[in-house]
């Protein structure tokens, strides 16, 4: 299991799934999505705690593998982003690298 996001602050949820490999954020209602605006928030250390509980649960029941918080901040758009770059190069479900017919001097993220 990867070390707890420290700290103060928004956290969510991630895994890898289990079927797929995809990495996956658990959601309010209880499913995990690829897309991490989906993910549920928690804004204090308890409700963190609770959410990593329940993707724990869910990882002992193999829907998930893998299943650790991830601190977030508030990008410059507003919208909530991974702190650490690897979680927001898992967030971006795509190659860091530019793939055959893309422009190398577009970086999407």
């Amino acid at each position: 299991m990867k070390k707890d996001a420290k700290g103060a602050g928004p956290k969510v949820v991630t895994a890898n799934a289990l079927d797929s490999g995809l990495v996956v954020f658990r959601t309010a209602d209880g499913r995990w999505s690829t897309d991490i605006a989906e993910a549920e928030v928690a804004e204090t250390k308890e409700a963190a705690d609770a959410l990593l509980a329940l993707g724990e649960a869910d990882g002992a029941r193999n829907l998930v593998v893998d299943v650790y918080l991830v601190a977030m901040t508030e990008g410059d758009d507003g919208r909530l982003v991974p702190v650490l770059l690897r979680e927001a190069i898992r967030a971006a479900r795509r190659p860091t690298i530019v793939m055959p017919g893309e422009d190398p001097s577009v970086i999407a993220a």
